[in-house]
């Protein structure tokens, strides 16, 4: 985000680019289109309007220059950093005059490139929109038996493909048979929509909850919760004793705090990084709320606070049952937080030091299998140590993968993990050894099913593949469904304390 969006999203002020994609100046639309302006104008947003119907162009796109007025469009879009588009929806989609100005306005390298990995990234990311759209046909009908189409087009392959969002939408409709008093209702929702857009877009609850579990990456915390639930189910099953629920939830409960705390710590430190980083994804990358606006490092630092404070509460809680070993609990909460908070924060910088796969892979399997071996009773110098080692190896792999994306920009930002250290190839050849490593380690330290070892010898080599094709041609770019199978391939491991030959 430039340097215009970052002070407006600071100060809540908004430059508001209200399009009217309208052919005729005297319909309603162009009613609506004052309201939402006036709406926000009166919030102290900064509002230019965009009359599409004024522009002298050719809509249809042969690879010719662009028109001045199209060129003033593109000045237009780069310096809003809110659009609100205004249209009547014609046989189920836009009119003509808004097709042709998206198709002349939004081309590659201006609104989308094609990435390394064939891929395609939106370039007019840091902006959002909201549509309001004008029809006859009821909203049921075209919600229920056209999908929506106009809509999906504009916002789905369009708007978000090139990075804008969220988008918000309003349907106004039927519009032939609306009453006048109608017709004020919805100039008035329109008027609304312009003066509140802060409270619409970043102070409502739900922009609020999409952008913390947006930081808060919730897709981590699945195989933390099986092996904390392994290392208990074992810990109860070799002493005997019936299992205990309270020590065991507060003790999830510890886990997945912990976890925030991390993950809000590495997205306040990873800001150079994420900058730069033009391949994040849902699995490589931060979480990108900084850079994208929606939340501040501010606010990210009351987020680990809240984390950190309820984090205290459990640990209070836990010591306070006699069930608990208080030695080994807290021994392994602070050996947790010290390695997740140093991952990318001083003076630790285990990512820096070419440290932070190896302490990844240790934290979500021997650390978490201990403290649930804990929440039974159970020591922690004597915890299953045998189930956690496999699930140190099985870990690696998603984690070394996890760099080949970042590679660059880690690299820009002085991040040596092992891809930057050793290369993507040399990289792979580690992740290739590991998943060989972890299950030749279950093979040989457990029994199971026929079935069940069937099925993790065929993930276990359908990784191998992916990572032999990207030991013979390693490339740049998003790998998200090798790094899927890689993270999904960890999974088997937590299921030892349930199998039985």
């Amino acid at each position: 985000m430039n340097a215009t969006h970052q002070a407006a999203a600071k100060s809540r002020r908004y430059h508001v680019l209200v399009i009217d994609a309208h052919p005729r100046a005297d319909s309603f639309c162009g009613g609506l289109v004052a309201a939402a302006a006036n709406g926000a104008s009166a919030a102290q947003h900064e509002v230019r309007w965009l009359a599409l119907r004024e522009l002298v162009f050719n809509p249809n796109y042969t690879g010719q220059e662009l028109e001045p007025c199209l060129e003033r469009s593109r000045q237009e879009l780069l310096w809003a950093n809110h659009l609100m588009i205004v249209y009547p929806v014609w046989w189920g989609s836009m009119p003509a005059l808004l097709k042709g100005w998206l198709d002349r306005v939004l081309l590659p390298g201006f609104a989308f490139e094609e990435r390394e990995d064939g891929g395609w990234e939106g370039l007019l990311g840091g902006r959002s929109a909201t549509l309001i759209a004008t029809m006859d046909t009821p909203r049921w009908i075209f919600r229920g038996l056209l999908h929506s189409c106009s809509i999906r087009a504009l916002r789905d392959a369009t708007l978000r493909f090139c990075g804008i969002g969220p988008v918000r939408v309003l349907l106004f409709s039927p519009i032939r048979a609306s009453t006048p008093e109608q017709r004020q209702l919805w100039l008035d929702q329109a008027r609304r929509e312009g003066y509140q857009l802060d409270q619409i877009l970043h102070t409502g609850w739900r922009p609020r909850t999409r952008a913390w579990l947006q930081a808060l990456r919730p897709q981590f915390y699945f195989f933390p919760w099986l092996a904390l639930t392994a290392g208990a189910a074992t810990a109860s099953a070799e002493r005997g004793t019936p299992f205990l629920w309270q020590p065991y939830l507060l003790c999830w409960a510890a886990a997945w705090l912990l976890e925030a705390i991390a993950v809000l710590t590495n997205e306040i430190h990873d800001v150079p990084t994420d900058t730069h980083n033009r391949n994040s994804g849902p699995f490589t990358g931060g979480s990108r709320v900084i850079v994208q606006g929606l939340l501040t490092a501010q606010q990210l630092h009351r987020g680990r606070n809240v984390a950190a404070g309820s984090l205290a509460c459990v640990i209070v809680w836990l010591t306070l049952l006699p069930e608990t070993s208080l030695p080994g609990l807290l021994s392994l909460i602070v050996a947790a937080l010290t390695l997740g908070i140093g991952y990318t924060a001083p003076p630790l910088k285990l990512a820096y030091r070419t440290c932070g796969e190896p302490v990844v892979a240790l934290t979500h399997s021997a650390l978490v299998v201990l403290l649930g071996h804990v929440s039974q009773g159970g020591a922690a110098h004597t915890g299953p140590w045998l189930l956690a080692l496999p699930m140190f190896f099985a870990v690696l792999p998603a984690i070394i993968l996890a760099g080949f994306p970042d590679l660059e920009a880690d690299e820009a930002a002085g991040k040596k993990t092992l891809a930057v250290r050793c290369g993507r190839r040399a990289a792979a050849c580690m992740a290739l050894a590991t998943t060989f490593i972890a299950a030749a380690l279950y093979a040989t330290l457990f029994s199971s099913p026929w079935w069940f070892f069937l099925a993790l010898l065929i993930h276990c080599g359908a990784l191998m593949l992916g990572l032999i094709a990207c030991v013979r041609q390693p490339r740049a770019g998003r790998i998200n469904g090798l790094l899927a199978l890689a993270l999904s391939y960890m999974l088997w491991f937590a299921w030892v304390p349930w199998l039985k030959p």
